[in-house]
Protein backbone atom coordinates (compact mmCIF):
# COMPACT_ATOMS: atom_id res chain seq x y z
CA UNK A 1 0.00 0.00 0.00
CA UNK A 2 1.36 3.40 -0.93
CA UNK A 3 1.82 5.62 2.09
CA UNK A 4 -0.22 8.80 2.47
CA UNK A 5 2.98 10.82 2.21
CA UNK A 6 3.93 9.20 -1.08
CA UNK A 7 0.43 9.79 -2.35
CA UNK A 8 1.02 13.46 -1.69
CA UNK A 9 4.39 13.28 -3.43
CA UNK A 10 3.05 12.37 -6.83
CA UNK A 11 0.26 14.96 -7.11
CA UNK A 12 2.78 17.77 -6.69
CA UNK A 13 5.30 16.44 -9.19
CA UNK A 14 4.63 19.09 -11.86
CA UNK A 15 5.41 21.85 -9.43
CA UNK A 16 9.11 21.23 -8.96
CA UNK A 17 10.20 23.23 -11.96
CA UNK A 18 7.42 25.77 -11.85
CA UNK A 19 8.46 27.84 -8.85
CA UNK A 20 8.25 31.55 -9.26
CA UNK A 21 10.23 31.78 -6.02
CA UNK A 22 8.89 34.94 -4.50
CA UNK A 23 11.71 35.13 -1.97
CA UNK A 24 14.48 34.31 -4.43
CA UNK A 25 14.11 35.61 -8.01
CA UNK A 26 16.74 33.32 -9.56
CA UNK A 27 14.93 30.09 -8.79
CA UNK A 28 13.83 27.46 -11.24
CA UNK A 29 12.44 24.82 -8.92
CA UNK A 30 11.36 24.17 -5.34
CA UNK A 31 11.91 21.13 -3.15
CA UNK A 32 8.61 19.32 -2.78
CA UNK A 33 7.12 17.57 0.20
CA UNK A 34 3.89 16.28 -1.28
CA UNK A 35 2.29 14.30 -4.16
CA UNK A 36 -0.53 11.88 -5.14
CA UNK A 37 -0.80 8.16 -5.78
CA UNK A 38 -0.58 7.29 -9.44
CA UNK A 39 -1.80 3.71 -9.24
CA UNK A 40 -4.75 4.57 -11.48
CA UNK A 41 -2.57 6.09 -14.15
CA UNK A 42 -1.86 3.45 -16.74
CA UNK A 43 0.24 3.14 -19.86
CA UNK A 44 -0.99 2.92 -23.43
CA UNK A 45 1.76 1.82 -25.80
CA UNK A 46 -0.25 0.67 -28.78
CA UNK A 47 -0.97 3.95 -30.53
CA UNK A 48 2.42 5.58 -30.96
CA UNK A 49 4.31 5.62 -34.24
CA UNK A 50 7.57 6.60 -32.53
CA UNK A 51 10.42 4.24 -33.38
CA UNK A 52 13.41 3.50 -31.16
CA UNK A 53 16.50 1.69 -32.35
CA UNK A 54 18.02 0.19 -29.25
CA UNK A 55 17.68 -0.94 -25.66
CA UNK A 56 20.37 -1.42 -23.06
CA UNK A 57 21.12 -5.16 -23.26
CA UNK A 58 20.26 -7.32 -20.30
CA UNK A 59 23.31 -8.48 -18.39
CA UNK A 60 25.62 -5.84 -19.88
CA UNK A 61 28.49 -4.53 -17.80
CA UNK A 62 29.59 -0.95 -17.41
CA UNK A 63 33.06 -0.05 -18.67
CA UNK A 64 35.06 3.13 -17.99
CA UNK A 65 35.21 5.74 -20.73
CA UNK A 66 38.05 7.97 -21.83
CA UNK A 67 36.58 10.95 -20.00
CA UNK A 68 36.71 9.26 -16.64
CA UNK A 69 32.97 8.79 -16.24
CA UNK A 70 30.97 5.63 -15.59
CA UNK A 71 31.64 4.56 -19.11
CA UNK A 72 28.97 3.05 -21.25
CA UNK A 73 27.41 -0.29 -21.92
CA UNK A 74 29.94 -2.63 -23.49
CA UNK A 75 27.91 -2.89 -26.68
CA UNK A 76 27.21 0.81 -27.26
CA UNK A 77 27.92 3.51 -24.65
CA UNK A 78 25.99 6.23 -26.49
CA UNK A 79 23.08 4.61 -28.32
CA UNK A 80 21.52 7.08 -30.74
CA UNK A 81 17.79 7.24 -31.30
CA UNK A 82 16.74 7.52 -34.92
CA UNK A 83 14.20 10.26 -35.69
CA UNK A 84 10.63 8.97 -35.41
CA UNK A 85 9.11 7.70 -38.62
CA UNK A 86 7.65 10.43 -40.86
CA UNK A 87 9.29 13.22 -38.84
CA UNK A 88 11.49 16.00 -40.13
CA UNK A 89 14.26 17.10 -37.80
CA UNK A 90 16.18 20.20 -38.77
CA UNK A 91 19.80 20.09 -37.65
CA UNK A 92 21.76 23.25 -37.03
CA UNK A 93 25.24 23.11 -38.49
CA UNK A 94 26.83 25.02 -35.62
CA UNK A 95 25.48 25.79 -32.18
CA UNK A 96 22.14 24.50 -31.01
CA UNK A 97 21.20 28.18 -30.75
CA UNK A 98 22.15 29.16 -34.30
CA UNK A 99 19.30 31.44 -35.35
CA UNK A 100 19.74 31.09 -39.09
CA UNK A 101 20.63 27.46 -39.65
CA UNK A 102 17.13 26.15 -40.29
CA UNK A 103 13.94 27.51 -41.78
CA UNK A 104 11.20 27.87 -39.18
CA UNK A 105 7.66 26.75 -40.07
CA UNK A 106 5.22 29.62 -40.40
CA UNK A 107 2.56 30.28 -37.79
CA UNK A 108 -0.38 28.70 -39.54
CA UNK A 109 -2.76 25.85 -38.80
CA UNK A 110 -4.67 24.68 -35.76
CA UNK A 111 -1.79 23.20 -33.77
CA UNK A 112 0.19 25.60 -31.62
CA UNK A 113 3.56 25.64 -29.90
CA UNK A 114 3.64 27.68 -26.71
CA UNK A 115 6.14 28.57 -24.02
CA UNK A 116 6.29 30.08 -20.54
CA UNK A 117 8.40 33.18 -20.07
CA UNK A 118 9.82 33.16 -16.49
CA UNK A 119 9.56 36.76 -15.30
CA UNK A 120 11.58 35.95 -12.16
CA UNK A 121 14.55 35.17 -14.43
CA UNK A 122 14.11 38.15 -16.76
CA UNK A 123 17.74 39.14 -16.27
CA UNK A 124 18.78 35.72 -17.53
CA UNK A 125 16.57 36.00 -20.61
CA UNK A 126 15.92 39.63 -21.55
CA UNK A 127 12.95 40.18 -23.82
CA UNK A 128 15.36 41.18 -26.58
CA UNK A 129 16.74 37.62 -26.55
CA UNK A 130 13.40 35.80 -26.53
CA UNK A 131 12.87 33.74 -29.70
CA UNK A 132 9.41 34.95 -30.64
CA UNK A 133 9.72 33.31 -34.06
CA UNK A 134 9.67 29.86 -32.45
CA UNK A 135 6.38 30.26 -30.57
CA UNK A 136 2.70 30.86 -31.34
CA UNK A 137 1.82 31.81 -27.76
CA UNK A 138 3.96 32.83 -24.80
CA UNK A 139 2.61 33.04 -21.27
CA UNK A 140 4.02 35.61 -18.84
CA UNK A 141 4.82 33.44 -15.80
CA UNK A 142 3.64 34.15 -13.21
CA UNK A 143 1.36 36.46 -11.31
CA UNK A 144 0.30 35.30 -7.85
CA UNK A 145 -2.87 35.22 -5.78
CA UNK A 146 -3.43 37.64 -2.90
CA UNK A 147 -5.95 37.28 -0.10
CA UNK A 148 -7.53 40.67 -0.92
CA UNK A 149 -8.46 39.67 -4.51
CA UNK A 150 -5.63 41.68 -6.07
CA UNK A 151 -3.10 40.03 -8.36
CA UNK A 152 0.46 39.79 -7.06
CA UNK A 153 3.62 40.50 -9.04
CA UNK A 154 5.78 37.69 -7.67
CA UNK A 155 9.28 38.83 -6.68
CA UNK A 156 9.10 41.97 -8.83
CA UNK A 157 8.14 45.43 -7.64
CA UNK A 158 5.02 46.91 -9.21
CA UNK A 159 7.13 49.23 -11.38
CA UNK A 160 9.38 46.37 -12.52
CA UNK A 161 6.36 44.25 -13.37
CA UNK A 162 4.63 47.08 -15.23
CA UNK A 163 7.65 47.82 -17.38
CA UNK A 164 8.33 44.17 -18.17
CA UNK A 165 4.69 43.26 -18.81
CA UNK A 166 4.01 46.17 -21.18
CA UNK A 167 7.25 45.49 -23.07
CA UNK A 168 6.43 41.78 -23.25
CA UNK A 169 2.97 42.34 -24.73
CA UNK A 170 4.26 44.89 -27.23
CA UNK A 171 7.05 42.56 -28.32
CA UNK A 172 4.64 39.64 -28.73
CA UNK A 173 2.26 41.74 -30.79
CA UNK A 174 5.10 42.96 -32.98
CA UNK A 175 6.11 39.36 -33.69
CA UNK A 176 2.58 37.95 -34.20
CA UNK A 177 2.75 35.97 -30.96
CA UNK A 178 -0.32 35.56 -28.74
CA UNK A 179 0.44 37.08 -25.29
CA UNK A 180 -1.17 35.55 -22.21
CA UNK A 181 -0.31 35.52 -18.53
CA UNK A 182 -0.37 32.88 -15.83
CA UNK A 183 -1.69 33.34 -12.31
CA UNK A 184 -0.73 30.84 -9.61
CA UNK A 185 2.12 28.38 -9.88
CA UNK A 186 3.83 26.44 -7.11
CA UNK A 187 4.45 29.43 -4.87
CA UNK A 188 1.52 31.57 -5.97
CA UNK A 189 -1.52 29.38 -5.31
CA UNK A 190 -1.98 29.99 -1.59
CA UNK A 191 -5.27 31.89 -1.76
CA UNK A 192 -7.11 30.33 -4.70
CA UNK A 193 -9.40 28.34 -2.42
CA UNK A 194 -10.78 31.31 -0.49
CA UNK A 195 -10.94 33.49 -3.62
CA UNK A 196 -13.37 31.07 -5.28
CA UNK A 197 -15.26 29.83 -2.21
CA UNK A 198 -18.48 31.79 -2.86
CA UNK A 199 -20.29 33.18 -5.88
CA UNK A 200 -19.52 36.71 -4.70
CA UNK A 201 -15.84 35.88 -4.34
CA UNK A 202 -15.68 34.24 -7.74
CA UNK A 203 -17.23 37.26 -9.40
CA UNK A 204 -14.74 39.58 -7.73
CA UNK A 205 -11.72 37.39 -8.43
CA UNK A 206 -12.70 36.83 -12.06
CA UNK A 207 -13.07 40.57 -12.51
CA UNK A 208 -9.67 41.13 -10.92
CA UNK A 209 -7.88 38.67 -13.22
CA UNK A 210 -9.57 40.09 -16.32
CA UNK A 211 -8.88 43.70 -15.35
CA UNK A 212 -5.25 42.71 -14.81
CA UNK A 213 -5.11 41.15 -18.28
CA UNK A 214 -6.68 44.15 -19.98
CA UNK A 215 -4.39 46.61 -18.19
CA UNK A 216 -1.34 45.18 -19.98
CA UNK A 217 -3.00 43.90 -23.13
CA UNK A 218 -2.80 40.17 -22.41
CA UNK A 219 -5.22 38.26 -24.62
CA UNK A 220 -5.62 35.23 -22.39
CA UNK A 221 -5.38 33.99 -18.80
CA UNK A 222 -3.80 30.71 -17.73
CA UNK A 223 -4.90 29.52 -14.28
CA UNK A 224 -2.20 27.37 -12.68
CA UNK A 225 -3.70 26.29 -9.36
CA UNK A 226 -1.35 23.86 -7.63
CA UNK A 227 -3.57 22.18 -6.50
CA UNK A 228 -7.35 22.42 -6.21
CA UNK A 229 -8.50 20.32 -3.26
CA UNK A 230 -5.02 19.02 -2.45
CA UNK A 231 -2.17 20.70 -0.61
CA UNK A 232 0.71 21.90 -2.74
CA UNK A 233 3.58 23.91 -1.32
CA UNK A 234 2.46 23.38 2.27
CA UNK A 235 0.62 26.55 3.32
CA UNK A 236 -2.12 26.79 0.70
CA UNK A 237 -5.73 27.20 1.81
CA UNK A 238 -7.47 23.96 0.82
CA UNK A 239 -11.13 22.90 0.70
CA UNK A 240 -12.93 19.75 -0.40
CA UNK A 241 -15.02 22.00 -2.67
CA UNK A 242 -12.03 23.41 -4.55
CA UNK A 243 -12.42 21.47 -7.80
CA UNK A 244 -16.09 22.36 -8.09
CA UNK A 245 -15.43 26.00 -7.22
CA UNK A 246 -12.54 26.15 -9.66
CA UNK A 247 -14.87 25.10 -12.45
CA UNK A 248 -17.39 27.75 -11.42
CA UNK A 249 -14.59 30.32 -11.50
CA UNK A 250 -13.76 29.31 -15.07
CA UNK A 251 -17.42 29.66 -15.99
CA UNK A 252 -17.50 33.14 -14.44
CA UNK A 253 -14.33 34.24 -16.23
CA UNK A 254 -15.68 33.08 -19.57
CA UNK A 255 -18.97 34.83 -18.89
CA UNK A 256 -17.24 38.14 -18.10
CA UNK A 257 -14.66 37.88 -20.87
CA UNK A 258 -15.93 35.60 -23.67
CA UNK A 259 -13.39 36.89 -26.18
CA UNK A 260 -10.40 36.14 -23.93
CA UNK A 261 -8.61 32.81 -24.08
CA UNK A 262 -9.06 30.70 -20.95
CA UNK A 263 -6.55 27.97 -20.19
CA UNK A 264 -5.73 25.93 -17.11
CA UNK A 265 -2.52 24.12 -16.24
CA UNK A 266 -3.08 20.73 -14.62
CA UNK A 267 -1.13 17.86 -13.08
CA UNK A 268 0.26 14.92 -15.03
CA UNK A 269 -1.81 12.71 -12.68
CA UNK A 270 -5.15 14.12 -13.85
CA UNK A 271 -7.77 16.00 -11.87
CA UNK A 272 -8.15 14.37 -8.45
CA UNK A 273 -10.43 14.62 -5.45
CA UNK A 274 -9.17 15.30 -1.89
CA UNK A 275 -8.72 11.53 -1.40
CA UNK A 276 -6.35 11.47 -4.38
CA UNK A 277 -8.77 9.54 -6.56
CA UNK A 278 -9.14 10.43 -10.21
CA UNK A 279 -12.42 12.22 -10.81
CA UNK A 280 -14.86 10.81 -13.38
CA UNK A 281 -15.76 12.84 -16.43
CA UNK A 282 -19.14 13.67 -14.88
CA UNK A 283 -17.40 15.64 -12.11
CA UNK A 284 -15.37 17.88 -14.42
CA UNK A 285 -18.02 18.54 -17.08
CA UNK A 286 -18.09 22.30 -16.52
CA UNK A 287 -14.34 22.57 -16.97
CA UNK A 288 -14.44 20.49 -20.14
CA UNK A 289 -17.20 22.69 -21.54
CA UNK A 290 -15.74 26.08 -20.62
CA UNK A 291 -11.95 26.10 -20.88
CA UNK A 292 -10.25 26.62 -24.22
CA UNK A 293 -7.11 24.69 -23.31
CA UNK A 294 -5.87 22.28 -20.65
CA UNK A 295 -2.08 22.29 -20.34
CA UNK A 296 -0.71 19.02 -19.01
CA UNK A 297 2.43 19.34 -16.87
CA UNK A 298 3.98 16.09 -18.11
CA UNK A 299 7.19 16.43 -16.14
CA UNK A 300 8.70 16.25 -12.63
CA UNK A 301 7.90 12.56 -12.37
CA UNK A 302 11.14 11.93 -10.45
CA UNK A 303 13.05 14.22 -8.16
CA UNK A 304 14.09 14.69 -4.55
CA UNK A 305 10.67 13.33 -3.53
CA UNK A 306 11.08 9.85 -5.10
CA UNK A 307 12.99 6.93 -3.64
CA UNK A 308 15.24 6.50 -6.68
CA UNK A 309 16.48 8.55 -9.59
CA UNK A 310 14.44 8.26 -12.76
CA UNK A 311 13.20 10.02 -15.89
CA UNK A 312 11.97 13.55 -15.35
CA UNK A 313 9.39 13.37 -18.13
CA UNK A 314 9.01 9.81 -19.48
CA UNK A 315 6.99 8.98 -22.55
CA UNK A 316 6.30 5.53 -21.12
CA UNK A 317 6.57 4.08 -17.61
CA UNK A 318 7.01 0.32 -18.03
CA UNK A 319 10.09 0.18 -15.79
CA UNK A 320 8.89 2.65 -13.16
CA UNK A 321 7.90 1.75 -9.62
CA UNK A 322 4.25 0.66 -9.28
CA UNK A 323 3.36 3.77 -7.26
CA UNK A 324 4.85 6.10 -9.87
CA UNK A 325 3.39 4.97 -13.18
CA UNK A 326 3.16 8.45 -14.64
CA UNK A 327 4.09 9.31 -18.21
CA UNK A 328 3.15 11.27 -21.31
CA UNK A 329 1.06 8.34 -22.49
CA UNK A 330 -0.81 7.84 -19.21
CA UNK A 331 -1.46 11.58 -18.78
CA UNK A 332 -3.07 12.01 -22.18
CA UNK A 333 -5.16 8.90 -21.64
CA UNK A 334 -6.36 10.17 -18.24
CA UNK A 335 -7.54 13.52 -19.57
CA UNK A 336 -9.31 11.94 -22.52
CA UNK A 337 -11.13 9.64 -20.10
CA UNK A 338 -12.05 12.64 -17.96
CA UNK A 339 -14.01 14.00 -20.89
CA UNK A 340 -11.66 16.54 -22.43
CA UNK A 341 -11.46 16.70 -26.19
CA UNK A 342 -8.06 16.09 -27.80
CA UNK A 343 -8.14 19.56 -29.35
CA UNK A 344 -8.40 21.05 -25.84
CA UNK A 345 -5.21 19.39 -24.61
CA UNK A 346 -1.65 20.64 -24.83
CA UNK A 347 1.36 18.57 -23.78
CA UNK A 348 4.07 20.08 -21.58
CA UNK A 349 7.75 19.44 -22.32
CA UNK A 350 10.48 20.46 -19.86
CA UNK A 351 13.33 22.67 -20.94
CA UNK A 352 15.28 21.78 -17.82
CA UNK A 353 17.17 18.79 -16.45
CA UNK A 354 17.12 17.17 -12.97
CA UNK A 355 20.16 15.81 -11.15
CA UNK A 356 20.95 13.52 -8.21
CA UNK A 357 24.10 12.54 -6.31
CA UNK A 358 24.53 8.80 -6.76
CA UNK A 359 25.14 6.39 -3.89
CA UNK A 360 27.79 4.54 -5.89
CA UNK A 361 29.54 4.99 -9.25
CA UNK A 362 28.33 1.71 -10.78
CA UNK A 363 24.86 1.76 -12.32
CA UNK A 364 22.57 -1.09 -11.28
CA UNK A 365 20.25 -2.49 -13.97
CA UNK A 366 16.51 -2.85 -13.51
CA UNK A 367 15.07 -5.60 -15.70
CA UNK A 368 11.35 -5.49 -16.53
CA UNK A 369 10.23 -7.96 -19.18
CA UNK A 370 12.32 -7.37 -22.28
CA UNK A 371 13.60 -4.03 -20.98
CA UNK A 372 16.80 -3.35 -19.09
CA UNK A 373 16.95 0.13 -17.60
CA UNK A 374 19.81 1.88 -15.79
CA UNK A 375 17.71 4.95 -14.99
CA UNK A 376 16.59 3.93 -11.50
CA UNK A 377 19.46 4.32 -9.03
CA UNK A 378 19.80 4.96 -5.32
CA UNK A 379 20.97 8.43 -4.43
CA UNK A 380 22.22 10.33 -1.40
CA UNK A 381 20.97 13.83 -2.15
CA UNK A 382 20.41 16.63 -4.63
CA UNK A 383 23.48 18.55 -5.83
CA UNK A 384 23.65 22.17 -6.88
CA UNK A 385 22.48 22.61 -10.45
CA UNK A 386 23.09 25.32 -13.01
CA UNK A 387 23.12 29.09 -12.79
CA UNK A 388 19.35 29.39 -12.31
CA UNK A 389 18.90 26.53 -9.86
CA UNK A 390 17.34 26.97 -6.41
CA UNK A 391 19.61 28.19 -3.68
CA UNK A 392 19.13 27.05 -0.07
CA UNK A 393 16.75 29.36 1.74
CA UNK A 394 13.10 29.70 2.73
CA UNK A 395 10.05 29.26 0.53
CA UNK A 396 6.87 31.36 0.72
CA UNK A 397 5.68 29.22 3.64
CA UNK A 398 8.86 29.85 5.59
CA UNK A 399 10.03 26.27 5.08
CA UNK A 400 13.71 25.55 4.49
CA UNK A 401 14.62 24.52 0.96
CA UNK A 402 17.84 23.20 -0.55
CA UNK A 403 19.35 23.03 -3.99
CA UNK A 404 16.93 21.94 -6.68
CA UNK A 405 19.50 20.12 -8.80
CA UNK A 406 18.06 21.73 -11.94
CA UNK A 407 19.91 22.66 -15.11
CA UNK A 408 18.69 24.35 -18.24
CA UNK A 409 19.19 21.84 -21.04
CA UNK A 410 21.29 24.32 -22.98
CA UNK A 411 23.54 24.63 -19.91
CA UNK A 412 24.41 20.94 -20.20
CA UNK A 413 25.88 21.59 -23.63
CA UNK A 414 27.56 24.83 -22.58
CA UNK A 415 29.17 23.03 -19.62
CA UNK A 416 30.48 20.26 -21.86
CA UNK A 417 28.43 17.54 -20.16
CA UNK A 418 26.58 16.85 -23.44
CA UNK A 419 28.01 17.13 -26.94
CA UNK A 420 26.65 19.72 -29.33
CA UNK A 421 25.15 16.97 -31.52
CA UNK A 422 23.59 15.47 -28.35
CA UNK A 423 24.96 11.97 -29.03
CA UNK A 424 27.66 11.69 -26.35
CA UNK A 425 28.70 12.94 -22.95
CA UNK A 426 31.78 14.79 -21.79
CA UNK A 427 33.57 16.09 -18.70
CA UNK A 428 33.23 12.68 -17.07
CA UNK A 429 29.62 12.10 -18.17
CA UNK A 430 28.35 9.37 -20.47
CA UNK A 431 25.14 9.74 -22.40
CA UNK A 432 22.62 6.87 -22.22
CA UNK A 433 19.33 6.34 -23.98
CA UNK A 434 16.63 4.56 -21.98
CA UNK A 435 14.25 2.71 -24.28
CA UNK A 436 12.02 1.86 -21.35
CA UNK A 437 11.02 5.49 -20.76
CA UNK A 438 12.01 7.06 -24.08
CA UNK A 439 14.19 9.62 -22.31
CA UNK A 440 18.01 9.94 -22.25
CA UNK A 441 20.21 10.61 -19.24
CA UNK A 442 23.78 11.50 -18.38
CA UNK A 443 25.78 9.71 -15.71
CA UNK A 444 29.21 10.21 -14.17
CA UNK A 445 30.83 8.47 -11.21
CA UNK A 446 28.86 10.69 -8.84
CA UNK A 447 25.89 12.27 -10.64
CA UNK A 448 22.91 11.27 -12.78
CA UNK A 449 21.12 13.91 -14.87
CA UNK A 450 17.71 13.36 -16.49
CA UNK A 451 16.83 15.58 -19.43
CA UNK A 452 15.02 15.79 -22.76
CA UNK A 453 17.04 16.20 -25.94
CA UNK A 454 15.89 16.93 -29.47
CA UNK A 455 15.16 13.27 -30.20
CA UNK A 456 12.98 12.64 -27.15
CA UNK A 457 11.24 15.99 -27.57
CA UNK A 458 10.28 15.24 -31.16
CA UNK A 459 9.07 11.79 -30.10
CA UNK A 460 6.70 13.45 -27.63
CA UNK A 461 5.49 15.95 -30.19
CA UNK A 462 4.72 13.21 -32.70
CA UNK A 463 2.90 11.19 -30.05
CA UNK A 464 0.82 14.23 -29.05
CA UNK A 465 0.09 14.88 -32.71
CA UNK A 466 -0.98 11.27 -33.25
CA UNK A 467 -3.49 11.70 -30.42
CA UNK A 468 -4.96 14.83 -32.02
CA UNK A 469 -3.79 17.25 -29.32
CA UNK A 470 -3.93 21.01 -29.82
CA UNK A 471 -0.19 21.37 -29.44
CA UNK A 472 2.72 21.37 -27.03
CA UNK A 473 4.34 23.88 -24.71
CA UNK A 474 7.78 24.28 -23.20
CA UNK A 475 8.42 25.09 -19.58
CA UNK A 476 10.13 27.38 -19.90
CA UNK A 477 11.52 29.49 -22.76
CA UNK A 478 14.98 29.72 -21.16
CA UNK A 479 15.79 26.03 -21.06
CA UNK A 480 15.48 24.23 -24.39
CA UNK A 481 17.99 24.62 -27.19
CA UNK A 482 16.80 26.55 -30.23
CA UNK A 483 17.41 23.50 -32.42
CA UNK A 484 15.11 21.48 -30.16
CA UNK A 485 12.26 23.98 -30.33
CA UNK A 486 12.69 24.27 -34.11
CA UNK A 487 12.56 20.49 -34.48
CA UNK A 488 9.47 20.33 -32.27
CA UNK A 489 7.81 23.02 -34.34
CA UNK A 490 8.58 21.24 -37.59
CA UNK A 491 7.28 17.92 -36.26
CA UNK A 492 4.12 19.58 -34.93
CA UNK A 493 3.22 21.65 -37.97
CA UNK A 494 4.32 19.45 -40.87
Amino acid sequence: MVSQLLKLFIISLPALARSQAQAQPNRLSVSISSSISSTEAHNNTTSTNVQYTTDLPSGSTLIPDANGGNGGIGVNPNPIVNPPTNSTMPSDTNSGNNHNATAIPKKTGARKLAGYYPVYNAEGQPLSELRYDLYDEISFFAATTNANFTIGTDSLTQNEWDTLAFDFVNSCNNHSVFPSYTVGGWGGSRYFSSLVATAENRTAFANSTITFAKKYGFKGIDFDWEYAGIQGIGCNIVSDEDVQNQQLLFKEVKSQWPEGKLSTTQSIAGIRDPNYQRLPASDVTVMAQVVDEVRIMAYDVHGSFTKTTGPNAPIRAQCADPENQLSVESAIEIYLKQGFRPEQLSLGIPGYAKSWTLTKPELTPRIVGNYTSYYYQNYTGIPAGGKFDDQPGLDVCGQKTGYGGSWLVNELVDAGFLSDDETSGGKGFTRYYDACSGEPFLASNSTLISYDDTESTVSKVIYAKSKGLAGVFFFDTMGPRDKTVKAARTALLD
